[in-house]
Formats: C-alpha cells, sequence, structure tokens
C-alpha cells in the first residue's frame, strides 16, 4: 500500500519525491503550501522510503516497478486524469510514466533528464558502491536501498525518444550548476529547447530545497 497525503482543490497534481526523500519533504520545503493553491497535490513515498523503509528487495527498485508505486496511487485516488511532478529519482519515474501512462496531462521534471543512467554508467555505479560502505560502516538499511537504487537504474533504457514532448505538456526544470545539467542541455537541445527551463547560478540540492526559484513559473505552466 502506498502512504499518501492530500491537499488543496481543483485538478490532481501527484508529486514524487527524489532519493532519500519522503512525502513529507514536499511540505517541508514550501512546495505544498504554493501549489495547493491551484491544483490538488497528492504526495506519496516511494519504495524504501518514508512508511515504506526497510529491507526491499532489489526487483522492487528497477525504474519501472518504482513507477507501478504511482499506479498503485492513481488507482486508490480513483482519479482519471493527473499532472505529475518529480524531483530526481521521481522524476524518472515520471518519465517512464509518461511514457505508457494515457491518464497524464502535464509533466514537470525538477533535476532530471529522460536519457537512459546508461549514459552516466561510471558514475552511477560510483555512487551505488558509495552508498553501499555508507550501509557497510554505519548497519543502516537505507544506505543499502539507495545503493540498489542506483544499480537498478543502470537497466532503464530511459524515455526521451518514447514521449512525444510538447511544449504545452512537458518541462525540465534543471540548475546550471547541476550535475545533470550538460546532457540534460545536450539532450533537450537537439529538438526541445521549449521544454527546458534553466535556473541560473542553482545546484541539484536547491532546485528542490528553494522553490522560489521556479515556482511561479511551474504554477503559470500548470495552468496554462
Amino acid at each position: 500500500m502506498t502512504s499518501y497525503l492530500s491537499f488543496g482543490s481543483g485538478p490532481s497534481l501527484i508529486l514524487g519525491h527524489g532519493m532519500a526523500q519522503n512525502k513529507k519533504s514536499w511540505i517541508e520545503t514550501g512546495w505544498v503550501d504554493r501549489l495547493s493553491s491551484v491544483r490538488t497535490v497528492h504526495v506519496f513515498d516511494f519504495e524504501g522510503h518514508g512508511s515504506n523503509e526497510g529491507k526491499i528487495d532489489s526487483r522492487k527498485l528497477t525504474v519501472p516497478e518504482m513507477t507501478k508505486n504511482i499506479d498503485y496511487l492513481i488507482e486508490n485516488l480513483g482519479i482519471n486524469d493527473f499532472d505529475y511532478m518529480g524531483f530526481s529519482m521521481g522524476a524518472r519515474a515520471g518519465f517512464e510514466l509518461a511514457s505508457k501512462n494515457k491518464k497524464i496531462n502535464k509533466l514537470i521534471s525538477l533535476g532530471m533528464h529522460p536519457g537512459s543512467p546508461k549514459l552516466e554508467e561510471r558514475r552511477f555505479k560510483k555512487k551505488s558502491l558509495a552508498m553501499k560502505k555508507l550501509g557497510d560502516k554505519t548497519g543502516k538499511e537505507n544506505y543499502f536501498t539507495y545503493s540498489k537504487i542506483f544499480k537498478e537504474a543502470l537497466s532503464w533504457e530511459g524515455a526521451y525518444k518514447k514521449i512525444k514532448w510538447k511544449k504545452e505538456n512537458h518541462l525540465i526544470v534543471m540548475g546550471e550548476k547541476d550535475d545533470n545539467f550538460d546532457l540534460t542541455e545536450k539532450l533537450m537541445n537537439q529538438n526541445y529547447k521549449d521544454n527546458f527551463l534553466v535556473l541560473n547560478g542553482v545546484n541539484h540540492k536547491n532546485t528542490f530545497d528553494e522553490p522560489e526559484h521556479s515556482i511561479d513559473a511551474i504554477i503559470n505552466f500548470l495552468q496554462t
């Protein structure tokens, strides 16, 4: 069962958190307060996070399997259509969702590109190993979960070529100091510049922690 909370009124907007976060992260940073003024906002916990923490089978941590957390939420809510915004890991699940689910109207990605992690295989393997070492050192299960997520992400082929990109339906928000920026710029500037919003002087973490950099543009995108 996917744990979730709902706020506000209007069309549904589902928010998918990043790695090492949980559904409350959206509340604590102020996203929910602003977004619930124009949408019914639903926040939930991905597998291995928040109320779903614990020892998790690696097979449940692939990108398609994590997308099922969103599918379960949609079913529980009984909604026919919705918008989705995800940060980092949550955005990757959103890309997979958008490539398959016809109920999704608008997709917003914070700090993540739609390409395959294979494009950054060395970095993902390094992060997976680093998380495993932290797990071995601290004995904390969540680090092993994060290690598995990095490893399993490498099996995902990406959604760049699967999504039918439209200016009014898809938006990628990325800080220019984000480690993902160069690859995202390369992918999106080929054909989809209008779907790419660059945040000057902003890094990956602050793209999420400081909504003021993009919230007005995001609300405008949702209402257009």
